[in-house]
């Protein structure tokens, strides 16, 4: 209480040392303010793209990598292929969520016949349904896609749609149930509960399927294409347990902010440098390029700002300390503890520092909008006109709306949070104690006698 008393007498007593201390802590508070701000805006738009983009993480071939290598054949069926442990090792990690694996196979049935071409598709998307066929390339052959999931994903994200029947539960276990279109339940007269049997192409063994779902939304050129669980995936392809041909396998975690640590810290599992963890990586950087520009513009600015606030700060403090030397020696030989005067110099500084802390951060709000408005112009928007004309779009796998780089403009909000205040408050506070409390630590070295003869 003491030194807050003596601190406040000295400002009043000498006005214009205070004056020059504000200037200066105003100029350099405002600086780091609108640095912080805008970098902590940064930092939330980048947020915000990961959170749009989505929190599945999917395991992939490089197949572009792998023919740019001339991979042989012989390393093609070695190395290019999804192992189901690999994802179920992975999937381990308390982050993931929901673990979607997903398996190919062909099977026969003779008096099954192909839906393609009969739904009310564009004429384009006709020629190219006659082109394609059934994926077996023979009569009565048919795909069929199996989800370890009993939802399997297209589902879950909306790309189709069940319009009949239900959904795969735990009392299907060890069953064998499909989901087919609702072009192909038409072509072929089925409904929800008909049984239609299946042959392996593998082993020629038949299997009865059971139809549990009638689904619609599917592309022309796949309405043949039959959903199932992975387990009779292997079956029909007379594998063992994990080992049938996986289409894909995608992670969904809890939070999408952990995407890039989960990514990271599972790399060193994967089997050879053509299988890698992806989650809209080019995506994110086309949008976060612009951002990580300004982040990094704005950390060396408020490093250099900080640096040469210290040394300014510190070179006036020790000016106006070095004109009250007798003073510190008269205090030093009437028994004050070396503490307290080093406690009332500092007490002095933090009452102009919070003066200067409080017009700043007023301040600082119209300059971070200024800055802002800079950013947005002259950077995300331009972006967004170079991009727009690779007709530059991105759809989140579970069917939330289309992000645009402008929809990150949109979202870049320099509003101020209790964190972001904290953190100036904390960075304001270490400016005075190292520019204040280096050198009185040095003028306190001195004895008292040399103190007032000085």
């Amino acid at each position: 209480m003491r030194s807050m008393k003596h601190a406040f007498l000295s400002i009043v007593r000498k006005p214009l040392k205070a004056i020059i201390v504000f200037i200066i802590l105003f100029i350099v508070n405002g600086l780091i303010f609108t640095g912080i701000i805008i970098q902590n805006s940064v930092r939330s738009s980048k947020e915000y793209v990961r959170k749009e983009l989505g929190a599945i993480v999917e395991l992939k071939v490089n197949y572009p990598k792998a023919m740019k290598d001339g991979l042989s054949f012989e390393d093609f069926e070695s190395k290019l292929k999804l192992s189901p442990i690999l994802a179920k090792e992975v999937a381990k990690d308390n982050r993931v969520k929901d673990l979607y694996i997903t398996g190919y196979a062909s099977a026969k049935n003779e008096n099954l016949k192909s839906a393609i071409g009969t739904g009310n598709s564009s004429e384009g998307m006709g020629v190219i349904s006659a082109a394609v066929g059934t994926l077996g390339g023979e009569q009565g052959s048919f795909n069929l896609i199996g989800s370890s999931i009993d939802v399997p994903l297209e589902f879950t994200d909306g790309t189709i749609q069940l319009t009949q029947g239900r959904y795969r539960d735990q009392t299907d276990e060890g069953k064998d149930t499909l989901y087919i279109s609702e072009e192909f339940a038409a072509k072929n007269n089925l409904a929800v509960g008909d049984f239609i049997d299946l042959t392996s192409t593998v082993d020629s063994q038949a299997y009865p399927f059971e139809i549990i779902g009638i689904f619609s939304g599917s592309p022309e050129y796949l309405v043949d294409e039959m959903k199932t669980s992975l387990d009779s995936i292997e079956k029909l392809s007379a594998v063992g347990e994990g080992e049938a041909d996986i289409a894909s396998v995608k992670f969904m975690l809890q939070d999408p902010l952990e995407v890039e640590n989960f990514i990271k810290q599972h790399e060193n599992l994967l089997p050879n440098e053509y299988i890698e963890l992806y989650s809209n990586d080019n995506e994110y950087k086309t949008l976060t390029r612009p951002l990580e520009l300004v982040d990094t513009i704005i950390t060396l600015l408020l490093i250099i700002v900080f640096i040469a606030g210290a040394i300014i700060m510190m070179a006036i403090i020790t000016m106006f300390i070095k004109e009250r030397r007798f003073e510190i020696g008269l205090l030093l030989s009437n028994g004050e503890g070396k503490l307290k005067i080093l406690s009332q110099f500092i007490v002095e500084i933090l009452l102009v520092s919070f003066l200067a802390f409080g017009g700043a951060a007023g301040v600082s709000k119209f300059t971070s909008d200024f800055t802002a408005s800079w950013i947005i112009n002259n950077q995300l928007v331009e972006e967004e006109v170079q991009s727009s004309n690779e007709i530059f779009v991105i759809g989140d796998p579970f069917g939330k709306d289309q992000l645009e780089i402008g929809d990150v403009a949109n979202e870049f909000n320099v509003a101020v949070n209790a964190i972001v205040v904290r953190n100036l408050l904390l960075i304001s506070i270490g400016i005075v104690i190292v520019s204040a409390g280096a050198p009185l630590i040095i003028i306190l070295g001195y004895k008292p006698r040399e103190s007032l003869q000085s």
